[in-house]
Formats: C-alpha cells, structure tokens, sequence
C-alpha cells in the first residue's frame, strides 16, 4: 500500500459489483475510508466484508440513487466517518438496456436516464453540504484542502448501435462533469470522468433470453476480435483498469486535474 488515499473519506456508488467493487478494493488498499453504496445488500454485504478482512475501513448502505431521500442518507452516512467532510465521491452505479431506437419504449429510455444521469446528479447534489460547503467555510481560514469528484461515462457516449438511451445518459454525464467542474473549481474542487471501452463485467457478458443485462454474442465476438486487432498484450480491459484510472482522479496525483474526460478502451480507440 502506497497510501495514496489514507485517512481520506469516500463514496462509491454501485459498489457490490464490477468496476465499483474494484475500485472500493484499491481505494481500500490506499488507505481511504469507505461508504459503499448498492441497491442489491447481498454483494455490498460480501465487498464491505472482503475489505474488512483484508484491514480495510468500509461500511455499507443500500442505495437507490434514482432516490434522492437514499443519496442524501449515504452522504449523511459517510460523513460521520470525517467529521462532516467527505473528500471524494466516485458516481460508479450504472445500468444498460439496449434497444434498437423504433423498437424502444418510454419506459426503457427513462430508466437509463434516471439510473446513469439523474442519479449521479442527485449523488453530487447529495454531497454538497459535505464537499462545497465544507470547502467554502475551510477557504475563509485559507485552508486549501483537495477534493474529487470521478463520474463514469463511456466510449459509448459518441453514440452506440442499440444504445440510444445508454449513449445519451453518458454523454449526459460528460457535460455534467464540465459544468460541475466549472462550477466548483475555486472550491478546489476537482470533477473529472473515465469514459471505459469494453470491460468484462456483467454488463458486457453474452446477454441471455432472461436477462436485460449484457450484448449480443455477435457483438462480443466483434469486440473481441477488434482488440485482438489493437496489439495490446489483453483481448478485453478489466475492472482493475478503470478502478487505477479513477484513483488517479482521486489521489492528490491529480489534484491540478480538472473537467477531462479520459477514455480507457485499450486500443479500440475511435473504432466503435
């Protein structure tokens, strides 16, 4: 352990899965406090658990972030853990439903929206009174203490076959990133976003009959064969690799580093 996050305060949304467990893994290997967040209590339950066992700090909350009521409780309940301050707050939880654009209902588009877009801005107001606030008070001492935000966009967001709804929520997301990062910068504040490829997760498995999560195996073998193309030493990026890319964003590392989006895709760079 570096201890690139020790004794700092974090929130990470969507949590008990994929690119959020890897992240609350590393975070907790850097030494941060942890308030993990997820809808489904089983697979918080064993990420707080694994920590925890491992020496971590993590405590655990069930959120819908759709919910304002939920964000605001998580915000609340992480900053018992700093005194009132919370020092970073990576928006992970996210969701696909793909769906041709003319076979797309209402229903399907706002879910998405309301999962990727709106809950990562109910996160962030949520944590206002913990990060802003705190901030502006510490600044009239002339206190210069760093705080992040890391959102979760995707290459996607250029727009996706299948993925209107899910391009648009991301795409969303990288101008709410912007702003907020205009927004708060002289509350040294930073607000940045990963934009990740093709990660094996349980979004980009082989979809079944049952089941709305996942892509077409056609599609997987395209992806596949394209990074195969790319000459990277890896077919398919990792969890673990977008979770070092948004430590870089919470760490001090980029304390000067504010408004980026930066795409992690391996080679499948301007090919999707």
């Amino acid at each position: 352990m570096s201890g690139l996050l020790k004794d700092k305060v974090a929130v990470i949304t969507g949590a008990g899965r994929g690119i959020g467990q890897a992240t609350a893994f590393l975070f907790a290997k850097e030494g941060a406090k942890l308030l993990l967040c997820d809808l489904d209590q089983k697979p918080l339950d064993e990420t707080i658990s694994k920590i925890k066992s491992n020496g971590g700090i993590a405590e655990g909350v069930v959120c819908n972030v759709t919910k304002k009521e939920d964000c605001e409780n998580a915000m609340k309940t992480a900053a018992s853990l700093g005194n009132g301050s919370i020092d970073i707050l990576a928006n992970i939880a996210g969701i696909t439903r793909d769906r041709i654009l003319h076979t797309m209902s209402l229903e399907d588009w706002n879910f998405i929206l309301n999962v990727n877009l709106t809950g990562t801005f109910l996160c962030i107001q949520a944590v206002t009174p913990y990060m802003r606030e705190i901030a502006k008070e510490e600044s009239k001492s002339g206190k210069i203490k760093t705080r992040s935000i890391i959102n979760v966009s995707s290459i996607s967001a250029r727009g996706n076959i299948g993925q209107a709804n899910y391009a648009a929520s991301k795409a969303g997301i990288e101008g709410l990133t912007r702003t907020v990062a205009k927004e708060w910068t002289k509350f040294n504040i930073t607000c940045n976003a990963v934009a990740p490829g093709y990660i094996e997760t349980r979004l980009t498995q082989v979809r079944k009959d049952t089941n709305d999560f996942g892509i077409p195996e056609e599609q997987k073998q395209m992806v596949t064969m394209m990074q195969k193309q790319t000459g990277l030493a890896r077919e398919v990026g990792q969890p673990e690799d977008i979770a070092k890319t948004i430590l870089f964003f919470a760490s001090d590392l980029a304390s000067f580093v504010t408004g980026q989006v930066l795409t992690v895709a391996g080679g499948l760079i301007g090919t999707i």
